[in-house]
């Protein structure tokens, strides 16, 4: 991967992530687009790749909303790693499989996310079953959507070269 257009690639994400989509809230739920560019990138660069970008990412991420450091670089290594490691068992140039991983991803973000924090604040668990009922829905489509724009984007940055004989 070229740096420069990784880098870009990042800053860009970090900008939209923290200047448009919270302007777009629906019925509660706000999409996540580093999620979906790390799976994306797991899909298409493997799993180092993925997982440094996840580190990456998520260190912004926990520096611009959250009070506690490392918890988004976290979650976003493990998925990265995990969803780049599985090459032998993904098809990964389908963007259906890149759909039910960037759903499962999102799913297993929210839940280590909450539980989490549920240990480091102390809080109760009735945010966890109040938000199973209707945002969850919401999120896991808007973050496929989002999964599809960076997938098609990473295809149009990072093309590569066929050979003629």
């Amino acid at each position: 991967m070229n740096r420069l257009k990784v880098v870009l690639m990042f800053f860009a994400s970090i900008m939209i992530q923290t200047a448009i989509l919270p302007n777009f809230s629906i019925f509660n739920s706000k999409a996540n687009l580093s999620l979906a560019l790390v799976v994306a990138i797991a899909m298409n660069f493997g799993s180092y790749s993925a997982g440094y970008s996840g580190i990456v990412l998520g260190f912004f991420e926990d520096i611009l909303f959250s009070r506690i450091i490392g918890v988004r670089a976290l979650i976003y290594y493990i998925i990265g790693f995990i969803v780049g490691y599985s090459e032998d068992s993904i098809n990964k140039g389908d963007i259906r499989s890149g759909s039910i991983i960037t759903v499962v991803a999102t799913l297993f973000y929210w839940v280590m996310n909450t539980i989490i924090y549920m240990f480091l604040e102390s809080s109760s668990s009735s945010a966890l079953v109040k938000y199973l009922k209707g945002s969850i829905i919401i999120e896991l489509i808007l973050n496929v959507l989002l999964y599809l724009v960076c997938h098609y984007t990473l295809k149009k940055m990072f093309k590569k070269k066929k050979f003629r004989f």
